[in-house]
């Protein structure tokens, strides 16, 4: 009976402090031309390829801060991202979650006022990431031609989608 108090203790003792712990990821916040965003936490585990290559789609840092614990728009799913009032500020209505686990290793998330938050389970890398983002900036720009990113896959690659909703997972052949 002695060591199930003890066990009882010390997670009562230490629960605190982990959940504390989690409260403390700070994210940055890029932002394209057309008010689009993503957000990346937790900001001290940014690599310099993730940071390059939203760099290069172009999207530009514009803030970071305290991440907060948010669900979507439809009351469903929750992740970290930035407060609301910092969404507001920049007039951003959709945007990509990407939590960084690792040097090359993320799990992403999709927000969109008329779907919620999208938030599969599955581990990308970046090879994923170069691929699918265009995609899914491309259902963020609805049927709009002239503003779609043009992108070829490589022969080679897996194809994945971010998106969980079969209806979402449309491949468009623009060639």
């Amino acid at each position: 009976m002695r060591p199930v108090l003890a066990i009882l203790i010390f997670i009562l003792t230490w629960a605190p402090f982990t959940a504390q712990a989690a409260s403390n990821y700070e994210y940055q916040l890029y932002k394209n031309h057309e008010n689009f965003g993503i957000v990346v936490f937790p900001k001290a585990l940014i690599f310099k390829g993730l940071e390059d290559y939203i760099a290069s789609i172009p999207f530009e840092s514009v803030e970071s801060g305290k991440a907060v614990m948010r669900k979507g728009s439809k009351d469903e799913n929750a992740t970290y991202m930035m407060p609301r009032d910092v969404q507001k500020k920049h007039s951003i209505e959709k945007f990509i979650v990407i939590q960084v686990l690792d040097f090359e290793s993320v799990l992403v998330g999709i927000y969109d006022p008329e779907w919620g938050l999208t938030l599969p389970s599955t581990i990308y890398q970046m090879d994923s990431l170069r691929m699918n983002i265009p995609k899914t900036l491309n259902v963020f720009r609805s049927n709009n031609p002239r503003r779609q990113t043009r992108f070829i896959p490589e022969n080679n690659s897996l194809q994945v989608s971010f998106f969980s909703k079969p209806e979402y997972n449309i491949i468009l052949d623009e060639r």
